[in-house]
């Protein structure tokens, strides 16, 4: 069974979670020291945000998306007949945006070259009728 898996961020963008992990401890630390209830919350948002994460998979089944967060765990997935078109951005380089169109709504996900075509491929396999657009 052939799957590719989307990257949770570009590889050209630097990974600040620890350091917001580090400062929400901080304000939350400063919130408990001032007993400011609010400023505790936002540190607690803040660790909560940055926690959370998404992981996309595409397979021949479809598009299944699954959300991690510290109380919420959730899976969707959608068939290839969901989606009326496929919006590629970035072909030519080390990585692409694929956008699945569903319902008039779209969803961006970055793979890497190799396996972009891979879902491309997958894509129009499972729905022949899906507009594929390049910008």
């Amino acid at each position: 069974m052939e799957s590719y898996t989307a990257l949770r961020r570009s590889s050209s963008k630097k990974d600040f979670s620890k350091l917001t992990i580090i400062i929400g401890i901080l304000i939350i630390a400063y919130a408990l020291f001032t007993m400011d209830i609010i400023m505790a919350l936002f540190g607690a948002v803040v660790i909560y945000v940055t926690v959370y994460s998404r992981d996309v998979i595409v397979d021949e089944n479809g598009v299944t998306t699954h959300y991690h967060a510290i109380f919420y765990n959730k899976s969707r997935s959608y068939p290839f007949s969901a989606f009326s078109e496929l919006r590629v951005h970035g072909r030519g380089g080390q990585e692409m945006v694929i956008g699945f169109v569903r319902n008039g709504s779209n969803t961006n996900h970055i793979f890497t070259a190799s396996d972009a075509d891979g879902v491309i491929r997958l894509a129009t396999e499972g729905n022949p009728r899906i507009r594929i657009r390049e910008f």
